[in-house]
């Protein structure tokens, strides 16, 4: 007994500057559920032409062009069947403990009557809080839209442009949709028992007044805290850049007066994706696990500090959104390339993708112990508390990488074990799938849209007759070297018009080419006088 409780004291002390294993958030994106996104369920955009500049693209023009009721009659039928029991079930057998749910702000049937959105999706979130209870899963609740569109991004509700923030009518309106949301959670016995998490705006857009967002967040955090407590957590998107939140809601240790002195239970969403930037999409496999495990963890960890030394604020990091694709931008244009040209699961893609999604579990769900391995001498490093994997389900076999069920099923994303690191659990690291993976991208890496000029790097091995030709490029390129070295010496000691000279001198052994021309033509330019000039084959010799 006496050695068990060691053991265990053992154990908590290793883990006491980092959070737990069976704490870390290990979760899946409910993605276009709630709020569509068309990539994701093509299905519902079918009728149209993807290709058709004026065919619904987002949840307004979907509603827009149906009208209300027929709307609202397919939206009811994709709501029932998107997310089932078996989901649910299926996610906590692979080993889930949170989904992230987005949501519409309709979603309180707060539509305003220029506006074409429809409501009726609490039921159904209702039903889904039921099954989470029922199978241990936690839920945190996502708002993903806002009035105006805060990114003009599909994922808002409407794409286009990002008013949100021109308007002090539309971020007073997100505040009430937030206390009412807030609200029906608290009044819900099954909501309010699994809903550890809220997120007050997914993905603000970079360019939104910096000021008016941070003072939404103070807002939007009072209401939380006011509605359901301090045991739901509040988290906020970084706008694409964490090292902007750095002094926001500093550590009350060290807070000036104000009122991010109240924030707790705080965190930092940020989302991270290899197949929206060109650069990325070319790497080779070796070259996207050392993104993940070295860069992208030092993005993640450029948040949360403040002062000197810096000390941790009241903000936690944790990546909301991440997924296994890597070299295919998502779009119309993809999925009919896929269609005429089909995209084999070869042994080489499917190792890359196992490596690719454990090199992302490790590092978004690493301690600061593990984090000083990879970060640059003398940094601070931080806890990292989980992860949500975006997306638990797709449609199309195009964007087979975006499927959280469809990975495990293949393989390819493990079964994970509650209370247990991925590393303890698979027997690796992120230094060990670096050195195993691929160099090369031949069979694993084929970016779309085609990259100008991108060739790759083949993985066959060479010919005899290319090793036998770069062996003898090698022996030349020595031998340069040796008689540059051997020269410069050489000139040093004598100095450089000596060595030049000698150098001349050995090159030009046996005779310049003037001499040997003078030679060549000696015995005609000698030639007897006798020749008879007059000929014209004489005088041309």
């Amino acid at each position: 007994l006496l050695a068990l409780l060691a053991a265990a004291a053992a154990e908590n002390a290793l883990l006491s500057a980092g959070e737990k294993p069976s704490l870390k958030i290990r979760g899946v994106n409910l993605g276009g559920w709630l709020v569509l996104e068309k990539w994701i369920k093509p299905s519902l955009f079918s009728e149209w032409d993807a290709f058709d500049k004026k065919a619904p693209k987002d949840q307004w023009t979907y509603c827009e062009t149906l009208g209300k009721t027929e709307c609202k009659k397919r939206l009811e039928q994709h709501w029932d069947s998107w997310v089932t029991e078996a989901t649910i079930s299926d996610l906590a057998d692979a080993g889930i403990t949170h989904v992230r749910i987005p949501i519409g702000h309709w979603i309180t049937c707060d539509v305003a009557d220029d506006e074409p959105y429809v409501c009726g999706e609490w039921t159904y979130l209702k039903r889904v809080a039921e099954w989470c209870r029922k199978y241990d899963v936690l839920v945190w609740l996502d708002l993903h839209t806002a009035p105006g569109s805060q990114n003009g991004f599909d994922n808002s509700g409407r794409t286009g442009d990002a008013l949100w923030d021109k308007s002090m009518a539309n971020v007073n309106r997100t505040l009430r949709v937030v206390d009412e949301i807030a609200s029906k959670v608290a009044e819900d016995d099954a909501l309010s028992s699994v809903t550890t998490g809220f997120g007050l705006l997914n993905e603000p857009d970079a360019g939104i007044d910096y000021w008016r967002m941070l003072n939404y967040y103070e807002d939007a955090y009072a209401t939380i805290r006011r509605v359901l407590g301090k045991d739901v957590a509040v988290y906020v998107g970084d706008m694409f850049n964490p090292k902007n939140f750095n002094w926001f809601w500093v550590s009350k240790d060290n807070a000036p007066q104000g009122p991010s002195n109240e924030a707790e239970n705080v965190y930092l969403d940020s989302h991270i994706y290899a197949c929206f930037v060109d650069d990325l999409k070319a790497m080779t496999p070796q070259q996207h696990i050392r993104q993940v495990c070295k860069f992208e963890r030092d993005h993640i960890n450029q948040c949360c500090w403040d002062g000197l030394p810096p000390k941790p604020t009241e903000l936690k990091r944790f990546v909301g959104e991440w997924t296994a694709a890597y070299d295919q931008t998502p779009s119309p244009e993809l999925e009919k390339h896929f269609r005429e040209h089909p995209r084999e699961l070869t042994p080489e893609r499917f190792r890359f993708l196992e490596q690719f999604v454990l090199a992302q579990m490790m590092t978004y769900e690493a301690t600061p112990e593990e984090n000083l391995e990879y970060l640059p001498p003398k940094s601070v490093a931080g806890d990292f508390h989980g992860w949500f994997f975006w997306n638990f389900r797709m449609e199309e076999t195009v964007y087979r990488e975006w499927d959280y069920l469809r990975g495990v099923k293949e393989g390819w994303i493990p079964k994970l074990i509650r209370g247990e690191t991925v590393e303890a659990q698979t027997g690796t690291n992120c230094a060990r799938l670096e050195e195993e993976a691929l160099a090369c991208t031949t069979e694993v890496v084929d970016p779309f849209p085609k990259i100008p000029h991108w060739k790759g790097i083949p993985c066959v091995a060479p010919s005899p007759v290319e090793v036998a030709s770069l062996f003898v490029l090698k022996v030349f390129a020595f031998v340069g070297v040796v008689a540059f070295v051997l020269f410069v010496l050489y000139a040093l000691r004598y100095g450089f018009a000596t060595a030049w000279a000698k150098l001349r001198a050995c090159c030009t052994r046996g005779g310049s080419l003037e001499m040997a021309r003078r030679k060549e033509f000696a015995p005609i330019n000698d030639a007897p006088s006798s020749y008879d000039t007059n000929n014209p084959i004489n005088v041309a010799a």
